[in-house]
């Protein structure tokens, strides 16, 4: 049988890799053809780029398929982001869970590795929900009445009532190694002054931030971020202190501690 005539059932491979991706659907119907159809032909491409000896982009089917492979390069960020969603699932009641197919959706139909800015998504809700003190009332919501403009999260908080939008924006720096502290801090104020004039031009709804979530390779670029970022944290209206993932692993393997949090704290036990 050849790769083309392979039948691809992404469900049922999710169902046992990462159950708790199925669980935040809660039941919602999504287009399984299309994502069937989208990992055969990952499948095909990856083939080819093994063959060929061409970069490998590594995207939500790579992680899958390279994790039942047992390519321990894949492990880390796959525990991460099951481990997310497992975390998620249970801090959402059924009414949250109701919402959550949106994120899902979009993760699984993401063919590249823009991925992670999905990932972020869910990551960043799942760190708010984490505290205890915020409610999910949407994903996508609208943020004027007049304008055709949604942000990520419409969130409110217990101890007040207060209802807040949020919109994330995902900055990767993975993929750019041995750069300054002034080549970076350009980097980040770019992409921050483009999403503020994007998202910020009339009275928005409700209250409106911006949550940065920064995509890094190494300690050592996070400790340059928490430099830069406590130098301004107190300067910037509107935008968050951005949030970041680090993952930990057991010196003798099989066990990983992932964080995502703030810059200024990610690396600081109190």
């Amino acid at each position: 049988m050849s790769s083309r005539d392979i039948k691809y059932d992404v469900k049922s491979i999710l169902e046992k890799q990462m159950p708790y991706l199925i669980k935040l659907l809660n039941g919602k119907e999504i287009s399984w053809t299309d994502i069937n159809k989208s990992f055969k032909k990952h499948c095909q491409s990856l083939k080819k780029k093994y063959k060929e000896g061409d970069i490998i982009e590594v995207n939500i089917f790579w992680l899958i398929s390279e994790t039942i492979r047992k390519n321990e390069k894949s492990y880390a960020m796959f525990d991460f982001i099951n481990t997310t969603f497992e975390q998620l699932f249970h801090r959402l009641n059924n009414k949250e869970l109701n919402l959550t197919h949106k994120l899902i959706k979009n993760v699984l139909m993401s063919c590249d590795n823009k991925y992670l800015n999905f990932i972020g998504e869910i990551a960043t809700l799942n760190a708010y929900m984490s505290t205890e003190e915020i409610e999910l009332l949407n994903i996508e919501q609208k943020i004027y009445h007049n304008k055709n403009k949604h942000a990520d999260l419409f969130l409110k908080r217990k101890k007040d009532e207060i209802k807040f939008l949020v919109e994330i924006v995902n900055i990767h720096l993975e993929d750019k190694e041995n750069k300054t502290s002034e080549e970076i801090e350009y980097i980040i104020n770019s992409k921050l002054k483009s999403k503020y004039e994007t998202t910020f031009f009339d009275n928005p709804s409700y209250n409106l931030t911006i949550q940065p979530v920064i995509w890094t390779n190494s300690i050592e670029q996070i400790k340059l971020l928490e430099q830069i970022f406590r130098k301004h944290e107190n300067n910037v209206k509107d935008i968050r202190i951005p949030m970041c993932h680090i993952t930990y692993q057991n010196p003798e393997g099989g066990y990983y501690e992932h964080r995502f949090e703030y810059i200024t704290t990610i690396l600081h036990d109190d």
